[in-house]
Parts: C-alpha cells; structure tokens; sequence
C-alpha cells in the first residue's frame, strides 16, 4: 500500500469516534487489521440476526440500514463504520446493511481486534472509553425522541379535545338556532371532513407493500390497487389528490397508467415507486417524482408533501 494512502487511511481511522484519541502509531495497528472489500450497488454487506463478528469502515460510496420489512430507515455516507457496537456487546444484527452504490469497504474481523486490545493495553483503554461515551450518547440521544415523541402526543391529545370540544360547541348552537337537528348536523360535518380529507391511491402489485405505504400515510385517506387496470377504476370511483404506483406490475405496468392518467387527469400529480428502475429510468414519462424501494421514510414523505402542494396549485 503507498505510504500516502496509508498515512491517509491512519488519519481516516484516528476520526472514526470508536478510535478517538489514539495515537498514529496505534492508528496504524488498527489499520494493519483492515481488510479491503468492494461492493457493487445492492450487494449485502451483512444480514439480520447474523452474529455480529466483524466492524466495517465505510471509506467511499453509501450504505443502506435495512429493516426485516425491507424498509431503508438510513443511508450511511463517509466516514462511518458499522458494527463495532455489536463486536462488544456481543448481541446479532438488528438490521440488514446494504450497498446503495458502489463502496469501498475495510473489515476489522472480531477475532484480530480482540487479541489487539488484549496485547495493547492503551488502545484497549481508549476504545473502551470511547464506547462507553458513544453508548451515552445513545441514551441521552433516545431520551431526547422519547420525550419529544411524548410532547408531540401530548400535543396531538389535546389538539383532538380541543377540536371535539369544539364540534360540540358548534352543534349545541346549530340545535339552539335552526331547525336541524344535532344528528343532522353532525352527518353534515362528518360528510365535509371526509370531503377535505387527501386521498392517495397506492397502486402496486405486492399487498405488503401496500399496507406498509397506507401505515406510513395513515394520516391520509389510502385507497388500494393491485395493478394499473385496477386503478384506473379507482381513479373514477374517487378521483385521488395523489397516485403512487410500482412500475413493474401484471396486466398495466406504471408507465402505461402514467400515460393513461395523462390522458384523462393531465392535472393529477403521479410518483413512481421501484426497486428494480432508478429515477433516470423513469425520466420523460410524465412522473411528478420517484421513490426508491426500499423506502427511505424520511424522503418518502418530503415527496408526498411536495407533490401533494403540487396538486393544490
């Protein structure tokens, strides 16, 4: 290995937080464990519930956290490692680790690192220390969203009394001061709210897949379908705010649905989802934005938002 890319991988490691503080020295025994390993974009890097044995140093390229369901919930960048948590408290995988593209990879196997900390007493002393500090972060990091998850339900609570409290207010008055009667009323303004609600039809030929996107987009009206025939039928039953389809589906695939909704509904905005075409795949057909499978939940929602916006212009 060239000497300036060594003293540059040295430095590498020294910045990774489970290493802070050694020396370059030391750096360079850590370096001397590292094994170097290309991923392809989609290739597994490691499986849940596989026995934690090995660290990973991402150097180039990004890596994707993936759920049992499939679900994308992050996507690691340069520098970063994975593993090294799982390495000392001996615990499996909680998830499954991914390439999103091209990577360059350095492994630390359990074995050589646990007979480095046992030989170096000092460097044993720094990353332990460090861990513990990195584990102490998590907590107060999880208390934080805990708290926070719990302020916003507090908040959400008593948003829904108020309203309640609210209605009830609106109708005593409509009974005091008309002749329509309280259940009347009350029909009159669940018929509205259901009227100004947002409906999204899912279009996607995998009924997992669909019930996963209509849980995430559980404060909006979902409506199903199992293929782009489907959905068009659908589409004059209630006509939707928003179309989400799959690409690769039985009987009409997304980009016949697209160009067929283009026809009949120019105005109504369509994402298309995929894990088999990317974004430049689905250019020129008309689609108002593309989301990847596995979903990124985060991005998913901020194209949902967006297109939604979209559609009230």
């Amino acid at each position: 290995m060239p000497m300036e890319r060594n003293k540059a991988l040295v430095q590498t490691i020294q910045k990774i937080p489970v290493f802070n503080g050694l020396s370059p020295s030391q750096g360079k025994k850590v370096l001397g464990l590292c094994v170097p390993k290309i991923l392809q974009g989609g290739d597994t890097l490691c499986a849940r519930g596989t026995p934690s044995d090995a660290m990973y140093i991402l150097v180039s390229g990004q890596l994707g956290i993936i759920t049992e369901d499939g679900l994308r919930v992050a996507t690691l960048k340069p520098v970063t490692t994975v593993g090294e948590m799982g390495m000392v408290t001996r615990q499996t995988r909680s998830a499954s680790v991914v390439a999103v593209d091209k990577s360059n990879i350095l492994i630390i196997e359990k074995g050589p690192f646990d007979l480095l900390l046992r030989t170096d007493p000092d460097i044993q002393l720094k990353v332990l220390r460090n861990i513990i500090e990195i584990l102490s972060g998590k907590i107060v990091n999880d208390n934080v969203r805990i708290r926070d998850h719990l302020l916003e339900k507090v908040r959400g609570e008593n948003q829904i009394i108020e309203n309640k409290q609210k209605i009830k207010i609106a109708l005593d008055l409509l009974e005091e001061n008309s002749n329509m009667t309280r259940e009347e009323a009350k029909t009159q303004i669940d018929e509205k709210m259901i009227s100004m609600s947002m409906r999204i039809l899912v279009v996607d030929d995998e009924p997992p897949i669909r019930k996963f996107l209509k849980d995430v987009l559980s404060s909006y009206e979902v409506v199903e379908a199992g293929d782009g025939l489907e959905a068009l039928k659908q589409v004059e039953v209630a006509k939707p705010h928003l179309v989400i389809t799959d690409i690769r589906m039985p009987k009409m695939d997304g980009y016949e649905l697209r160009a067929r909704l283009n026809e009949t509904h120019p105005e109504m905005p369509v994402l298309a989802l995929s894990g088999y075409v990317g974004a430049e795949d689905v250019e020129g057909h008309g689609f108002d934005g593309f989301v990847d499978k596995p979903v990124n939940l985060e991005e998913f929602r901020k194209v949902v938002e967006e297109a939604l916006v979209k559609e009230d212009d």
